[in-house]
């Protein structure tokens, strides 16, 4: 049964884009952990969240409802919960047999190409200054990683190119998006994690608040019915509003020279 809605704490605000008895499909506000970790000790969850929904709407179960993939913390959109074991079975395999595509919309620094794909092995590496395990891409080793993509729109800000993209994983790696898009020297706008730390903060004095990545659709064979099914997440309102400002800044005409024409 669908029953579309909206979970709420002081906080936030979650959107339910569809429920039936075998999944729980939600658009992740940015800011908003999927998971509980060692990093972020109190911090409210999705999961929580969303436990605390199910079962203040009758839920009852002996399975534990399990997201099938996560969002990073600053990452919006669409997000899958199984809310019965053979869902999660079912979406697990299609997972490992790459049948679940996914779809992403980045703001990302530089000109990238009206379509391509990046081809990258990734390899875990501990950047022990902060602390914090990276996806490296590497020539030997690693993991194979794909992401095709094409480009939307292309503004220039500051004097710095930034493309609008979709993008499509092939594979599911950790942070396969931003290292990928990192990889090839057009970090997303705002990740300080694998861009520019020092040109998101001037991007952030007039532009930005956070990093400017959105899952935005996501196609998987339902558990039960076996039909293809695809849901999609709106674009949040601060992503529109930065994408309003370039579009702005790219109609506005350029300043006519002053000044003496040379003869």
């Amino acid at each position: 049964m669908w029953r579309p809605g909206t979970l709420t704490n002081s906080d936030k605000s979650l959107q339910i884009l569809y429920e039936d008895d075998d999944l729980l499909i939600l658009n992740k506000p940015a800011g908003v952990l999927m998971h509980g970790d060692r990093r972020h000790v109190g911090e409210p969850t999705l999961l929580a969240w969303t436990l605390e929904y199910l079962r203040s709407s009758g839920f009852v179960s002996d399975f534990q409802p399990a997201f099938v993939h996560r969002l990073d913390k600053e990452t919006s959109g669409v997000t899958v919960l199984a809310k019965t074991q053979h869902a999660l079975r079912s979406l697990n395999r299609q997972l490992k047999l790459k049948e679940i595509q996914k779809t992403y919309l980045a703001l990302v620094i530089g000109e990238v190409r009206p379509h391509g794909s990046i081809r990258l092995h990734l390899q875990k590496q501990m950047d022990r200054k902060r602390w914090l395990a990276l996806m490296v891409p590497v020539t030997h080793g690693g993991v194979f990683a794909q992401t095709d993509y094409k480009r939307l729109e292309l503004f220039e800000h500051l004097g710095e190119k930034l493309s609008y993209v979709e993008a499509y994983p092939r594979t599911g790696r950790t942070h396969q998006v931003r290292a990928h898009f990192a990889g090839v020297g057009c970090p997303i706008v705002g990740d300080d994690l694998y861009g520019n730390a020092e040109l998101n903060e001037k991007l952030r004095r007039e532009l930005v608040t956070r990093m400017l990545l959105h899952a935005a659709a996501i196609e998987l064979t339902h558990p039960t019915t076996e039909q293809r099914v695809r849901f999609e997440a709106p674009l949040p309102e601060d992503f529109q509003e930065v994408l309003r400002l370039l579009r702005q800044e790219q109609d506005r005409p350029s300043p006519r020279p002053t000044g003496t024409p040379l003869p």
